[in-house]
C-alpha cells in the first residue's frame, strides 16, 4: 500500500494544479472580455487569484484524505467505524467551504452577488469532491493492474524455480546414488525388483521432464507417479516404511500442481527417523466433498535436521498465486496433516 500511497501524492500534486487551473477558466476568461476594466459583477483578477489558491488547497487536502483511505494508512481518522469517517467528511466539507469562501470574500469589489458567489463555491467544491472520488477510483484500478502484473511475475519465478527443482529432483545425487545401489543389490538377489525399480526410476525421470512447462496436471497422473516414488523408498527401507492410498479413485477430472505430492511425501522421509522401531506411515486420502487432497505421515522427527519449511511454502505459495487457495496444515504429536486444494479445471 506504501507503493500506492507514494504514487497517489505524486499525482495528487498534478490533479490539484490542473484541476485549480481547470476551473478557474471560466472566471479567467470573463475578466479577459470584461470591459473597460477587468472586473465582473465586483470580482476581479485579486477573486481569482485567490480563488485559485482556495481550490488548490481545497483540494488538495480531499485528495490526501481519500488516500488515506484507500491505503488504510495508519492513523486516528482510519481507525473510526465508517459513519464516523463519512460524518467528519461533511463537517470538513462544509467548514472548509465556508471558510475559504470567506477569503474569497476579503477580494470582492462589490458585496451585491454575495449569495451567488456563494453557490458557486459550493458547487466547485462538490464538483472537485467527484472529480477526487474519479480520481481515487482510477488509483485503485491502477494499484489492482499493478499486483495482477506483480503476481503474474512471481507467477513466472515460482514456476521457473519449480522447473528447476524439478531437473535437480532428476539429478539428486543422494535419491540417484539410493536408487541405483539399491537396483546394484537387487540384480542380484531379486531381478524382479530390480526390474521393478528400473521401471519406477524411469517413469519418475520421464514425469519430471513432462512437468516442465505446465502449471497443473492430471491428479491421476500425480497419483501414480507418487506410487512410484514411495515404491523406490520402500524398495530402500522395506517394512520401516508403510504407506497407503486411500478412496482415491474418482470419476471427476481433478487436477493438482505438478510435483505437490512429491514434495510432501520428501518432506515427511526427510524429517522423520525411519528405523524398525520407529516406523513411518504415510496416508493419501482423497475428499472431493471438500475438494482436498490429504496427505498424512506419521511423526518421529528427526533431532539433527533442522526445519526450514521452505518447501511447504514455496507449494503453499504457487497454489495462491495459481489458484487463489491455500494449502493448510494440522498437526500434533502423533501425526502431520498437509490439506491441498483441488483444481477443477486447469
Amino acid at each position: 500500500m506504501k507503493i500506492l500511497y507514494d504514487k497517489g501524492v505524486a499525482l495528487a500534486w498534478r490533479f490539484c494544479i490542473i484541476w485549480s487551473l481547470f476551473i478557474s477558466v471560466p472566471w479567467l476568461f470573463l475578466i479577459i472580455n470584461s470591459s473597460p476594466s477587468p472586473t465582473v459583477e465586483g470580482f476581479g483578477l485579486a477573486y481569482l487569484g485567490v480563488q485559485l489558491i482556495s481550490n488548490f488547497l481545497f483540494s488538495w487536502i480531499f485528495s490526501n484524505l481519500y488516500l488515506f483511505h484507500i491505503c488504510n494508512i495508519p492513523g486516528w481518522f482510519n481507525r473510526q467505524k465508517t459513519y464516523v469517517k463519512v460524518f467528519l467528511s461533511l463537517i470538513l466539507f462544509f467548514v472548509l467551504t465556508e471558510l475559504l469562501f470567506q477569503l474569497q470574500l476579503l477580494t470582492l469589489n462589490s458585496q451585491k452577488n454575495i449569495f451567488f458567489f456563494n453557490e458557486v463555491t459550493f458547487g466547485y467544491n462538490i464538483l472537485v469532491l467527484l472529480a477526487i472520488r474519479v480520481f481515487g477510483d482510477f488509483l485503485e484500478v491502477d494499484q489492482r493492474n499493478y499486483q495482477i502484473n506483480l503476481e503474474n511475475e512471481q507467477l513466472k519465478r515460482e514456476k521457473l524455480k519449480t522447473q528447476l527443482d524439478a531437473l535437480r529432483h532428476q539429478l539428486n545425487p543422494h535419491f540417484l546414488f539410493n536408487a541405483l545401489n539399491i537396483l546394484n543389490i537387487s540384480i542380484a538377489s531379486n531381478p524382479e525388483e530390480a526390474q521393478r525399480i528400473v521401471h519406477d526410476l524411469s517413469d519418475i525421470l520421464r514425469y519430471n521432464l513432462k512437468i516442465q512447462n505446465q502449471n497443473v496436471v492430471q491428479l491421476s497422473d500425480e497419483l501414480d507417479i507418487a506410487r512410484s516414488y514411495l515404491a523406490l523408498h520402500k524398495a530402500r527401507f522395506g517394512d520401516k516404511l508403510m504407506y497407503k492410498f486411500d478412496n482415491v479413485e474418482t470419476s471427476r477430472e481433478w487436477y493438482i500442481i505438478p510435483l505437490s505430492l512429491q514434495i510432501l511425501i520428501e518432506n515427511a522421509i526427510k524429517h522423520n527417523v525411519i528405523t524398525s522401531n520407529h516406523i513411518l506411515h504415510i496416508e493419501v486420502k482423497l475428499d472431493e466433498t471438500e475438494k482436498q487432497l490429504l496427505v498424512v505421515n506419521s511423526i518421529t522427527r528427526k533431532t539433527n535436521v533442522a526445519s526450514s519449511g521452505i518447501g511447504l511454502q514455496n507449494l503453499d505459495a504457487r497454489y495462491r498465486l495459481q489458484t487463489g487457495k491455500e494449502t493448510s496444515q494440522i498437526h500434533d504429536a502423533q501425526q502431520f496433516l498437509v490439506k491441498v486444494p483441488l483444481i477443477e479445471s486447469p
